[in-house]
């Protein structure tokens, strides 16, 4: 009997070595660690705090799809769940970060007719403007820009604000960035063969990034068609904003 007490001992303490918690799929997550993080979170029991960390994860690894799926799964089962809303506004962030702007856009706007009172708001202003933003539509862009200065002032959103308020109001095709200013003008000089270039300085506190840029347009089409045509001659294009 005292053999088999020490057995089962051992296996308690084993058992218990390896147990885990969500936080633990949280620490796996915040070190980047997804794999780790999915094989922890898939063994834990499926509750509210399961599936928003699994909706996460597969957020960072880019599957937008099964992301969606948890947080779904998150909100048809768990609606008086303090993550609720937090899932809400991840499921259009799927969307967002996909690039389908309209499902994103049409998502943000839901949460804000819903939770008029919402904290978030200032995130998913930041979003919407973000969006305009992307579409060309200035107008709309400086109404949500102008909401969180209004409404949400000291709002961590707030330092993306200036930024995104003096983002040009047009669609230009950027080529190449270069901490190095030679580099970046041996590009513009290159490029401007065929088409008029321009140089960006983008500063902040430790550094100056020198973005090349081709081509100032209203509409985005253009520019769409600018960066293909660069694309194939070896650039790697990318429309901005």
């Amino acid at each position: 009997m005292k053999h088999v007490s020490v057995i089962i001992a051992i296996t308690l303490f084993q058992i218990a070595a390896f147990a885990f918690t969500v936080d633990d799929v949280y620490k796996d997550y915040l070190n980047d660690d997804c794999e780790a993080a999915l094989l922890k979170a898939k063994k834990l029991k499926e509750d509210d705090n399961t599936l928003y960390v699994l909706g996460l994860i597969y957020l960072k690894i880019g599957n937008y799809p099964q992301a969606r799926d948890y947080f779904k799964k998150l909100q048809n089962n768990f609606s008086h769940s303090e993550l609720y809303q937090q899932s809400l506004i991840k499921f259009a962030d799927s969307y967002f970060m996909e690039e389908d702007f309209q499902k994103a856009k049409k998502s943000y706007e839901q949460i804000i007719e819903k939770y008029p009172l919402c904290n978030y708001n200032s995130m998913l202003y930041l979003r919407l403007a973000q969006i305009a933003n992307k579409e060309g539509n200035w107008a709309e862009k400086k109404k949500y820009i102008n909401l969180i200065k209004e409404k949400h002032p000291q709002c961590n959103e707030a330092r993306f604000i200036d930024t995104l308020d003096t983002d040009c109001n047009f669609f230009t095709v950027q080529i190449g960035a270069f901490s190095n200013k030679k580099n970046a003008y041996a590009l513009m000089r290159e490029v401007s063969r065929d088409i008029q270039a321009y140089i960006v300085e983008d500063k902040d506190d430790e550094f100056i990034l020198y973005k090349v840029r081709v081509g100032k347009f209203k509409d985005r089409q253009a520019a769409v068609r600018l960066s293909i045509k660069l694309l194939k001659k070896g650039y790697p294009a990318r429309i901005y904003p």
